[in-house]
């Protein structure tokens, strides 16, 4: 479980202590929780770094929910990549580059382009990166999925289940949320703002060996970022960053690691990077 921020970048909207009061209560016997530079991570990294840590706590089986109810194809991809690694690599760079794709588009039209097969739902993609990080390092942990029957930023609902998506909306714009959540009377605070706040504050004071020193940014991507920074709301900034070549995701995360960086703290190294 992720601390402060999610994986996508943005504040929880609800404390780690309380959402690990809320898994325990619900038969949770231990939660892991992870560090920042750990979890605010595009999925491929994520998973690693998640499972990884896992594995050292000896777990022999992993289930998470996914779109997709088919393990076995999931497990079946894994290992057909693990074969071709460099030809998967080299197809994926080709799309970054000629194609100026982002990363998670690069892939899904590589794996498509190799297999005849693509994930492009969030929790389909992160699942399979769980999957290829397991068949990767031949790790014994067993694989199980639980289907959503709800997409990840669907506005419908489903026999009283709804997206996180739609729930922060309803939260957020006031409405009312508690009939999709476990507890009542919870308030889902959103922090979005406030964060934009800081981030316009600290990225003015920046200099260029500071950018150099975070992970997510490359490319210059930190003039995007300045040239925008006009804008007045967050989502209105994440949407004038956002393009083919950049995620509104990795936006979000630049954001993210940007306001949690500290001058002479030791930086974060990943040990999968981006192609």
């Amino acid at each position: 479980m992720s601390n402060k921020f999610t994986q996508r970048g943005e504040y929880n909207v609800l404390s780690f202590r309380k959402r690990k009061s809320i898994a325990h209560n619900f038969g949770v016997s231990k939660v892991l929780k992870l560090k920042f530079e750990e979890s605010c991570q595009a999925a491929h990294i994520f998973a690693r770094n998640s499972i990884l840590r896992l594995n050292k706590f000896g777990i022999d089986k992993l289930v998470f929910g996914s779109e997709t109810d088919n393990v076995d194809e999931m497990i079946h991809l894994a290992k057909f990549l693990k074969s071709n690694q460099n030809k998967y690599n080299e197809l994926v760079r080709t799309k970054m580059k000629k194609d100026k794709l982002a990363y998670p588009k690069a892939t899904s039209e590589a794996l498509k382009e190799l297999t005849g097969k693509n994930f492009t739902l969030p929790n389909d993609i992160l699942g399979f990166e769980y999957i290829k990080t397991i068949i990767e390092f031949d790790l014994p942990i067993a694989p199980f999925i639980i289907q959503r029957n709800i997409g990840f930023h669907s506005t419908e609902t489903h026999n009283n289940f709804a997206s996180a998506s739609l729930i922060r909306q309803l939260a957020f714009n006031n409405k009312d949320y508690q009939n999709y959540i476990p507890y009542k009377k919870i308030k889902l605070k959103n922090k979005n703002e406030y964060l934009y706040k800081k981030f316009k504050k600290k990225i003015l004071k920046l200099k260029t060996d500071d950018f150099k020193k975070i992970p997510l940014i490359s490319e210059g991507i930190e003039n995007l970022l300045i040239k925008n920074l006009n804008e007045l709301t967050y989502e209105n900034f994440i949407n004038k960053c956002t393009s083919k070549r950049y995620t509104a995701s990795r936006i979000k995360r630049i954001i993210a690691w940007i306001v949690n960086y500290r001058k002479g703290k030791k930086i974060w190294k990943n040990e999968l990077k981006i192609i």
